[in-house]
């Protein structure tokens, strides 16, 4: 896990005046990202999915955690790739490649251990859309035939949405455009305020 470092040097006023935003690291609502989105080379091909947006427009006023599931588990950067098949004893993470290859029992241990340990602080995560642990709604779903099925979420995602319901989970596909930026933003200082009071 990863986290990202910003110099406390100043404060932003939103438009409706309700939310300030700040630099000051330790003021900032803590945010997981999936960490490809943040830069860092670990998908399963050894490369990175950067998003220019997430950390032009967001970066400088989160307590960003970057965090990739996968990697996490140690299954090697790079790696096998593997999807998300349906079968009699639920929803597998098998390879695509290699059929023999099932991670299931790694990423839900390592996706318990990340929403125990690290998760329970944050109040939004920006996940990668369709991955087999990060997609929320998005990941492709195959029967024992490879034949698509259907879409859910990422074995990471369902973890973290069962564990702590109240975090808003948002795709990285989403934010294509400053005003969504400015209203994640928005929600994310109104959700850090309401999680500092309890």
């Amino acid at each position: 896990m990863y986290t990202t470092k910003h110099t406390p040097v100043r404060t932003r006023k939103m438009k409706n005046n309700e939310v300030t935003l700040t630099q000051a690291r330790q003021q900032q609502p803590v945010v997981g990202i999936s960490a490809c989105l943040a830069g860092q080379n670990v998908r399963y091909d050894g490369g990175n999915k950067f998003h220019q947006l997430i950390q032009q427009e967001l970066a400088p006023w989160l307590n960003f955690q970057a965090i990739c599931p996968e990697a996490e588990a140690h299954l090697g950067v790079p790696r096998p790739p593997v999807q998300l098949i349906e079968t009699s004893e639920g929803i597998q993470a098998l390879g695509i490649e290699e059929k023999i290859l099932n991670v299931t029992q790694a990423l839900n241990h390592t996706s318990q251990h990340l929403v125990k340990n690290y998760c329970y602080k944050m109040c939004a995560y920006i996940v990668k859309a369709r991955s087999p642990s990060c997609g929320a709604g998005s990941t492709p779903i195959y029967n024992t035939n490879g034949i698509h099925q259907n879409t859910g979420n990422g074995i990471f995602v369902e973890t973290l949405k069962t564990s702590f319901p109240h975090i808003l989970i948002m795709e990285e596909s989403v934010f294509n455009n400053i005003e969504v930026c400015k209203d994640f933003l928005e929600q994310c200082y109104q959700l850090h305020q309401k999680l500092a009071v309890c």
